[in-house]
């Protein structure tokens, strides 16, 4: 059995040539041989490639050393087959150089069927995306005014100390100590696990066809195994918030008190700072209040016209949108 990769590492072998069937137009006789009845041995009628279809298996005869010259011809004057290797028509005598190739028999897919169901919920979800779209995401647009600037602040504190921490072996940072590691799955690989096979027919156009089976190599996924070790180091760490709010555009800080020690264990400093910056508005009737960047919540001054959006629905104000 001949033997062709294919891409993507699918290997392809031929089970063997055979004849297309057919049955003849004129007197009816069933299950003629593609290559070896070009007529019909009951009336003479000529084979008329279009009635050529693949046998069942029960019905399959073998073309023993089958040599592949290619499609056959269709002859353009009377529209018989001939052999790709014939120059002129045997059923008219009409030359064949322009002739085309004849068309192929594909194979019989079973057709799909499409449930009342999936109709049922793709109009579901049409529905539920209008209904969502005009509940939550439709909008309108609304006229505010800015009635006040609001803010929260965290200093954080850190402290030098040892801590524990763990990690892969070969992420464990310089100055790590008392080292303790296990073994523990840190990611997969695709490992051999068979084939899927699968046999075609393919129509060759000379009233044979080939028998072809294509496998493909199944993987599965294994786990891979490496080091993940406990271990000791010195590091600055988050040991205490200081939290401060007011009104207006000025960030007040909290203080970072000294440090009783100055260097070593024990050690304090500041670490990173973040803050909350609301803006406070309101459309006349209700107040209203949006958490923003700190550059665009500077950019609005008390008394400030501004125009935004709210969800059409909820009357939710879109911070977004200033």
């Amino acid at each position: 059995m001949d033997k062709l990769d294919q891409p993507g590492g699918a290997r392809q072998e031929s089970l063997g040539h055979y004849e297309m069937l057919w049955d003849c137009g004129h007197c009816e006789t069933k299950k003629l041989l593609g290559k070896t009845h070009r007529h019909c041995p009951h009336c003479g009628a000529p084979q008329d490639e279009r009635a050529r279809y693949f046998p069942s298996d029960a019905d399959k005869v073998r073309v023993e050393d089958h040599q592949f010259t290619g499609a056959d011809k269709k002859c353009a004057s009377c529209g018989a087959a001939q052999s790709a290797k014939a120059d002129h028509c045997g059923q008219c005598g009409a030359p064949l150089g322009e002739a085309g190739r004849v068309k192929l028999v594909e194979p019989a897919r079973p057709a799909r069927k499409t449930s009342n169901l999936l109709w049922y919920v793709l109009f579901g979800l049409v529905v539920v995306a209008v209904l969502v779209w005009f509940m939550c995401i439709r909008k309108r647009d609304i006229a505010l005014e800015v009635t006040g600037h609001r803010w929260a602040a965290v200093q954080e504190l850190e402290e030098f100390r040892e801590v524990t921490e763990e990690t892969w072996r070969d992420e464990v940072p310089p100055g790590a100590r008392a080292l303790s590691c296990h073994k523990k799955q840190r990611s997969t690989r695709s490992v051999p696990d068979g084939e899927d096979c699968k046999t075609e027919k393919v129509d060759k156009g000379d009233g044979t066809f080939e028998e072809v089976r294509t496998c493909t190599p199944r993987t599965r996924q294994e786990g891979v195994d490496d080091d993940f070790c406990r271990f000791l180091i010195d590091r600055w760490t988050k040991v205490e918030e200081l939290a401060a709010k007011g009104q207006g555009l000025e960030v007040a800080w909290p203080a970072v008190p000294p440090s009783p020690i100055q260097d070593g264990y024990g050690a304090r400093r500041a670490g990173k700072r973040r803050a909350t910056y609301t803006l406070e508005l309101s459309d006349g009737k209700q107040a209203r209040t949006c958490d923003l960047a700190e550059a665009t919540w500077k950019k609005y001054q008390p008394g400030q016209k501004v125009k935004a959006q709210v969800r059409a629905r909820s009357g939710e104000l879109v911070c977004s949108s200033l």
